[in-house]
């Protein structure tokens, strides 16, 4: 088969062209692609956010498409679809480093870092400010995916009480409680911590609203490495600006990149970073891990095919 990668793998594809000899393997970005590549690409490795319909139209060859992200909700998914063709995607390979980037937000909050930092530039030394501790806190993961059940094991480490949200309420490996969607302000009511980690769908937009924030009460710390799109920017900056909550630390946003003038850089009580949670040194290696599994399955058996996106769902 024709396999394009937009994406730069390096040594890994040099790899992938040895273990494959069957393949012809060729690295060039999206934009860069030859008429006569998109006439023979068979299989397309990306994240390049400009694949859109018309150019899947272009590739009448295009039998599967290694999305080397999580999310998909960019994509034009019913092209993919009508075209019958396969959209795997990297779920499961960020579960590490978006973890991690949980925990450092909340050390960072919980530690005092900043406050210890900006005493510092003071030359400041004193021991009156009080840090907080994990222990036997509660933190709830909206969602119960492999990101917050992985993040779930490292809170237990902690002896915190793990709380999850899902769809079906039913009880996952290192929750303590699930509850339904529909329940979640119970578990926000019970939550002193509270991180979304949710993929952009029909159901998730603007999902989260000001009751939500009640609920989670005036002394929560906010995480958002999911999407933005979780609960609208006015009312989101409206949550931060009454305190309705004491703090959040946000990865994403409603729209991106978040505009140098935007009314989140003015406020105190948050910590922005631009959606990288998700980005590793070892993010290629995981995601090509996927996808030789799946290449070595072969194409004729994609019932066996790890990462299978089910586009009615969107993820």
């Amino acid at each position: 088969m024709n396999i394009i990668s937009n994406v730069k793998l390096g040594n890994i594809l040099d790899e992938l062209s040895a273990q494959f000899p069957e393949h012809k393997f060729k690295s060039v970005a999206l934009k860069e692609m030859t008429e006569e590549d998109k006439r023979n690409v068979e299989v397309l490795i990306s994240y390049d956010n400009k694949l859109d319909a018309a150019f899947i139209q272009e590739c009448p060859e295009l039998k599967w498409i290694a999305w080397y992200a999580a999310g998909v909700n960019k994509l034009p998914l019913q092209t993919i679809r009508d075209k019958n063709i396969i959209l795997t995607n990297a779920r499961g390979v960020h579960k590490v480093q978006i973890s991690e980037y949980i925990f450092s937000y909340i050390m960072t909050d919980y530690k005092n870092v900043l406050a210890y930092y900006a005493l510092q530039q003071e030359k400041g030394y004193h021991t009156e400010i009080r840090h907080k501790e994990l222990y036997e806190k509660t933190i709830c993961f909206i969602g119960t995916g492999e990101i917050p059940t992985y993040a779930a094991t490292i809170a237990q480490a902690f002896n915190m009480n793990v709380i999850g949200i899902n769809t079906t309420g039913n009880s996952k490996a290192s929750f303590d409680k699930v509850y339904k969607i529909e329940e979640r302000r119970k578990a926000f009511e019970q939550s002193d911590i509270i991180v979304n980690v949710l993929p952009e769908t029909n159901e998730t937009i603007d999902l989260l609203d000001m009751e939500d924030f009640k609920a989670m009460g005036e002394d929560a710390l906010f995480i958002n490495v999911g999407r933005g799109t979780i609960v609208k920017e006015d009312i989101f900056i409206k949550v931060l600006t009454d305190k309705v909550i004491r703090f959040a630390c946000l990865d994403v946003f409603y729209k991106e990149p978040l505009e140098s003038d935007h009314p989140l850089y003015q406020l105190d009580n948050v910590i922005l970073t631009p959606h990288i949670t998700g980005l590793s040194t070892h993010y290629n290696r995981r995601a090509s891990n996927i996808f030789i599994d799946n290449l070595k399955a072969g194409i004729d058996n994609r019932d066996k095919f790890k990462n299978v996106v089910d586009i009615s769902k969107g993820y």
